[in-house]
C-alpha cells in the first residue's frame, strides 16, 4: 500500500545541531480574518513576531534547528468559512495549513525545526542494515508481504489491513509468520522466522476507510536472535512533549517497492527520512484524512512508503531512543506525495490491555535547577527513591551539554561552560528486571544577561514617530523603560515606541533588564523633541496717516526660526526679524505685507496685512490714491480701508476704455496699449465716487 525510503538510524540522538538554522516561510492569504501571528518557543517567548507583516504574501526568517515552537495566530469573528489562512514552509517544504474553521480567537499550533541528519539528497529509499532497526519485521500473510515491529519478545504490531486475504476475509493465524533480524527477504537463510498464534485486530478497525489500521500478532514462541529488539510506541505523555509535531523528522522502514512502473522490489532493507506534517496540510492532497492517520513525507518529494511497506514503523526520537509513532497504513499509488500512518499513540491502552505490556512505568521526574546560567559549573538533581529499584540510571542530551554522574536517586551534572541551548537530565529505573520509560527534566543552560548595543542620542520633530531599542543576550528577559526617571514601559519587548512625539517627550531614556542571569541598565539615550514652526500672532491691517511710522510684528513657535518679509511679493532687504519697521511712510508704502518663517521644524507663510497711508484730515469717506499721474506704463489705486472698489477709465470725450470691479487693497493698471493722451479715471463704490486725471506719455 505504501512505498518506504529511508537513511541511517542513531539509537542516540546528538543535539550539536542546535546551532544550525533552518529557513521557515509563512505564507499567508490575504483575509481580514488573520489579524495577528506570532512565532513563540516552549518558554512563552515570542521569538518572531509576523504582525507587522500580515500585508506580505510570504514572511521568511529563520529559527534554531531541531527545537519544538508554537504558531500562534489570532483569528477574528468575521472570518469566511474555510478559507485558507496561511501554511508554514520548514526548509521549503509545507508542514502546517491552517484554514479559516480554526474558528476566532487565538490558536497555537506546535511544530519542530527538525532537519536530515545526512546532508546528501536521496530520491527514493537507500539501503540499510537491520542491526539500525531491530524492531523491523518481514511479515508474511497469506499472499501478502508487509511489515511490522517488535513491541515485546511475544508481540508483533502491523496494520490491520495486513491480516486480511484478497476478499477481505481474515487470513488465518495458520498462514502468518514473521522474520526477524534479516536484511533481504529473499535469502531464505537470512533471519530467524517464528509463527503466529493469535491475531488481534482493533475492533474498531474499517477495511474501507482504513480507521484504526492497527493489529497486534502473538508469536508461539518469544524473541531470541540477533538485531531483533522491541521498541517502545510514543506514548501520550511525549505527544504533549513534541514528538510528533510537524516538522519532526521520522524514520521509516521496509521492503516494499523501490520503482512502481516497472515494479522493484529491493533486496535489502530500505530507510528514509520523512517529516512529519500536519493532517489539514495532508488534506491539500487527500480528503479522507482519518482521525487515527498521521500523516508524513513530501508534498512533491517522490520520498514515500510503498506496496509491501504496510504495517511497518515509522519512528521518532524521543529523549536519546526511537519509538514507533506510526504504521505503514495507505498513501498514493504512485508512492510520491503524503502518506498515512497509523497512529501508535492513539491505541497506547488498547495495545496495554490486550498485551499487559505496560507503558508510562517510569520513575518521578527529577528534581533541580531548570534554568543554568551559563559559567555556572554544576547542578545537583534527584528523584523520591522508588521501591524496588535495583538501578537508577542517569543521562545528559546533549552529551556535549555536561557530563552527569548518578549516585542511585541523586545526579549531580558538570556543565561545559561553553554550551547554551536546552538539556534533558533524565533518568530511567529497573525494577524486577524490566526497564522503565526515561523520566525528564527539561533544562536550558542560557547566556548571561548583557547589553549589546542600543538606539543613540535623537533629535526630532513634534508629530515625527520614534522608537528605541535595545539589543541584549540573555534568557526570560523583562524590559522596564524610564524617562527622566519615571517607568514609562514594563513588559517584554526590547523597543520603546513613541507613535507621534511632543515636546513633552523630551527627556533622559534608558532601559533596565532583567533575565533569569543577571540584571543591566542601558546607557542614557537622549531625545530632544522640536516644536513644529508656526505663527501664532501676526499684526492686523493698518491705516496709518502719512508722515508716521507703523512696526509689523509676527510671533511664532519652533527652533532656530529666521524670518523674511516681502512687500506686494517682493523680498525686503534686511527685514530677516520678528519686527519690521516701516518709518515716515507715504502712499508708495501703501501695499500688502507678509513674512516666512522658516524654522528647523518646517517653513510658515503668514496671512497678508494690508498697510494703507491716509491724509491726516481725512475724516469721512475712504481716501482714493493715485499714483504716478504722469506715466506711460502703468498706474497704482489704493483705497484708505479695505473696501471693495471698482476702477472705470474714460478717454476726455466720455467714452469708457476699460472697467476693473471687485478690486481690494492696492491695484497695479497696465496702460502701455493706450494712446498717448489724457484720461479720467473714476474710482467707486456704493459709498462713494471719486475722479482723478492721469497723463499716458
Amino acid at each position: 500500500m505504501k512505498r518506504f525510503l529511508f537513511s541511517s538510524l542513531l539509537y542516540l540522538i546528538s543535539f550539536s545541531v542546535l546551532a544550525q538554522k533552518v529557513t521557515i516561510q509563512v505564507l499567508q492569504t490575504k483575509n481580514p480574518g488573520l489579524v495577528a501571528w506570532q512565532i513563540i518557543d516552549n518558554q512563552n517567548i515570542t521569538v518572531f513576531s509576523g504582525t507587522e507583516y500580515l500585508q506580505k504574501d510570504t514572511v521568511t526568517f529563520s529559527l534554531d534547528a531541531n527545537k519544538n515552537y508554537f504558531l500562534k495566530i489570532s483569528v477574528s469573528e468575521n472570518t469566511n468559512a474555510d478559507i485558507s489562512l496561511c501554511t508554514l514552509y520548514l526548509n521549503g517544504e509545507p508542514i502546517l495549513f491552517i484554514k479559516s474553521d480554526v474558528g476566532k480567537g487565538d490558536h497555537l499550533f506546535p511544530f519542530f525545526t527538525g532537519v536530515r541528519s545526512i546532508n546528501a539528497k536521496i530520491t527514493g529509499g537507500t539501503n540499510a542494515v537491520i542491526s539500525d532497526f531491530p524492531w523491523q519485521v518481514y511479515y508474511i500473510s497469506g499472499n501478502y508481504r508487509c511489515g511490522g515491529s517488535i513491541i515485546s519478545g511475544k508481540w508483533v504490531v502491523t496494520a490491520a489491513h495486513c491480516t486480511q486475504n484478497s476478499t477481505g476475509g481474515a487470513t488465518p493465524a495458520s498462514e502468518m509468520s514473521i522474520r526477524v533480524g534479516l536484511n533481504d527477504p529473499s535469502n531464505s537463510s537470512d533471519g530467524k522466522t517464528y509463527a503466529v498464534s493469535q491475531v488481534i485486530v482493533n475492533e474498531g478497525f474499517d477495511n474501507q476507510t482504513l480507521l484504526n489500521d492497527i493489529a497486534l500478532l502473538n508469536l508461539t514462541d518469544s524473541i531470541n536472535y540477533p538485531n531483533a529488539v522491541p521498541i517502545k510506541i510514543v506514548t501520550s505523555d511525549d505527544v504533549d512533549a513534541g514528538a510528533i509535531n510537524p516538522g519532526v523528522m521520522s524514520w521509516v522502514t521496509g521492503w516494499g517497492l523501490t520503482r512502481v512502473s516497472p515494479e522493484v522490489l529491493p533486496t535489502a532493507l530500505q530507510k528514509l527520512q520523512l517529516p512529519i506534517v500536519s493532517n489539514a496540510q495532508a488534506s491539500t492532497v487527500w480528503t479522507d484524512i482519518q482521525a487515527t492517520d498521521l500523516m508524513a513525507g513530501y508534498l512533491n518529494g517522490n520520498k514515500d512508503a510503498c506496496n509491501g511497506d504496510s504495517g511497518g514503523p515509522l519512528v521518532v526520537p524521543v529523549l536519546g531512543e526511537y519509538k514507533l509513532a506510526g504504521i505503514v497504513s495507505w498513501g498514493s499509488p504512485n508512492c510520491n506525495t503524503y502518506g498515512a500512518y497509523t497512529r501508535a499513540s492513539d491505541f497506547e491502552a488498547w495495545i496495554q490491555t490486550k498485551t499487559g505490556i505496560i507503558y508510562n512505568f517510569k520513575p518521578p521526574a527529577p528534581v533541580g535547577d531548570s534554568i543554568i546560567c551559563q559559567g555556572t559549573q554544576s547542578s545537583q538533581y534527584s528523584i523520591p527513591i522508588v521501591a524496588g529499584a535495583t538501578t537508577y540510571e542517569w543521562r545528559l542530551l546533549p552529551s556535549d551539554a555536561g557530563v552527569i554522574t548518578g549516585n542511585a536517586n541523586n545526579a549531580s551534572v558538570l556543565w561545559n561552560i561553553s554550551y547554551t541551548g536546552p538539556a534533558n537530565v533524565i533518568v530511567r529505573i529497573t525494577v524486577n528486571n524490566k526497564v522503565s520509560d526515561w523520566s525528564r527534566l527539561d533544562a536550558n543552560v542560557v547566556l548571561n544577561t548583557k547589553l549589546l548595543g542600543q538606539s543613540r542620542d535623537t533629535i526630532i520633530c513634534a508629530g515625527q514617530p520614534v522608537t528605541f531599542n535595545v539589543s541584549i543576550q540573555g534568557y526570560n528577559l523583562i524590559y522596564k523603560w524610564s524617562r527622566n526617571g519615571l517607568t514609562v514601559q514594563s513588559g517584554t519587548s526590547a523597543k520603546f515606541n513613541i507613535s507621534s512625539a511632543t515636546t513633552n517627550d523630551t527627556g533622559d531614556y534608558l532601559c533596565e533588564i532583567a533575565g533569569s542571569c543577571g540584571t543591566v541598565v542601558s546607557n542614557i539615550i537622549n531625545l530632544t523633541v522640536y516644536p513644529l514652526t508656526k505663527i501664532t500672532y501676526l499684526s492686523p491691517n493698518v491705516e496709518v496717516p502719512f508722515g508716521n511710522n507703523v512696526t509689523l510684528e509676527v510671533n511664532a513657535d519652533g527652533h532656530d526660526l529666521v524670518y523674511q518679509w516681502q512687500k506686494d511679493g517682493n523680498v525686503i532687504d534686511n527685514s530677516n526679524t520678528s519686527q519690521l519697521l516701516l518709518p515716515d511712510l507715504n502712499a508708495t508704502d501703501i501695499g500688502l505685507y507678509r513674512t516666512t518663517v522658516t524654522g528647523t521644524c518646517g517653513v510658515e507663510i503668514s496671512d497678508l496685512i494690508y498697510v494703507y497711508v491716509k491724509k491726516a484730515n481725512f475724516i469721512t469717506d475712504p481716501e482714493v490714491f493715485l499714483w504716478p499721474s504722469i506715466t506711460s506704463e502703468e498706474f497704482t489705486v489704493a483705497l484708505s480701508n479695505d473696501a471693495i472698489y471698482n476702477v472705470q477709465i474714460f478717454s476726455t470725450m466720455g467714452k469708457k476704455i476699460r472697467e476693473l470691479t471687485n478690486c481690494r487693497y492696492k491695484t497695479s493698471i497696465n496702460i502701455s496699449t493706450m494712446a498717448k493722451g489724457v484720461y479720467i479715471v473714476e474710482v467707486y463704490n456704493t459709498d462713494f465716487r471719486k475722479s482723478i486725471k492721469i497723463i499716458k506719455e
